[in-house]
């Protein structure tokens, strides 16, 4: 259960450094975990909930080690597993106009942060430890 405190931690943190990020951070991860909550029925629902929570209790910790460091892209390592999934299930199954429309949003969203997540480990290793936005 403490687990889940580390998020949310790491959260404020994030919301203290400026709207853009904390926006970021919201339309990434809101719609996932509501519609996961929404479509739970789904297969893809819960799939997408699942890994949604774990991505989350993963950034929480790296986070609470190193503060805003590149590495909390680390978290994203399962939505590898997930995408190329999520856009099968989406083009061989039948689903809903909204479950769809969620999940199109979920296989975008997750595609553009995967491109962040490579450009921040790449970062890290070159030397370049924290976001440049972290005050």
């Amino acid at each position: 259960m403490f687990l889940l405190l580390d998020p949310i931690k790491m959260i404020r943190d994030i919301r203290s450094q400026g709207w853009a990020i904390f926006a970021w951070g919201g339309l990434l991860n809101i719609p996932q975990l509501i519609g996961g909550l929404l479509f739970i029925t789904a297969l893809e629902g819960q799939v997408i909930l699942a890994t949604i929570v774990l991505t989350l209790v993963i950034a929480g910790q790296i986070h609470k080690r190193k503060r805003f460091s590149r590495l909390v892209g680390i978290c994203h390592l399962p939505w590898l597993a997930l995408l190329p999934w999520l856009v099968y299930r989406l083009q061989n199954f039948e689903h809903s106009v909204a479950l769809k429309s969620w999940a199109y949003y979920v296989a975008a969203t997750i595609l553009i942060s995967l491109i962040f997540d490579v450009l921040d480990v790449y970062r890290y290793v070159r030397g370049d430890k924290t976001f440049s936005w972290a005050k």
